[in-house]
């Protein structure tokens, strides 16, 4: 009888270890896969505007894991502006000009290299939709501006409320 009480005594401090081994597993696995994903972050951000009028969202994340790709995107407002100029390149002197405003963005699949992406990704400015000039004159982008920024890599978002503007250019369309 004592040595069925000591087998039953044993057998219970065995399953009650393997339990209380089997709750902490679990609990690790569990916390690993959260602080795996919520480990992305951003070392950098910056936007800025080209010579073309293209919205530039410049990044570099560290902390994606152990894969090979991530998707990127980047979204904003923008406002551009565009003028119709003579063939002699001034402005005519009855000025022709069109504001378009529109939601932009553009996504591409990032490489990464030992859990850590950089790059940049350009995001055209609203069209002029159908705005025309007349005949002699040439449709150029003057402005554009972007604001409420939205960059995305790697499912870790920052934004930038803006505005980012170009300086004056002068983009033949």
């Amino acid at each position: 009888m004592r040595l069925k009480q000591r087998l039953i005594s044993k057998e219970g401090k065995i399953l009650r270890r393997f339990v209380i081994l089997a709750i902490a597993v679990t609990g690790l696995l569990a916390f690993g896969a959260t602080t795996a994903s919520a480990a992305a972050n951003f070392k950098s951000q910056s936007f800025s505007v080209n010579n073309q009028g293209q919205l530039i969202c410049s990044f570099d994340v560290a902390g994606l894991g152990n894969v090979s790709s991530t998707q990127a995107h980047c979204t904003a407002p923008s406002t551009a502006v565009y003028q119709c100029i003579n063939n002699g390149g001034k402005n005519p002197a009855a000025s022709k000009k069109h504001t378009s405003t529109g939601f932009t963005g553009h996504e591409e699949t990032i490489p990464v290299h030992n859990g850590r992406a950089q790059g940049d990704i350009a995001v055209n400015p609203a069209g002029p939709g159908t705005f025309t000039c007349p005949s002699g004159q040439t449709l150029y982008l003057v402005s554009a501006c972007y604001t409420d920024i939205s960059l995305t890599v790697g499912g870790t978002t920052v934004s930038d409320a803006g505005p980012v503007c170009s300086g004056p250019i002068m983009v033949r369309q």
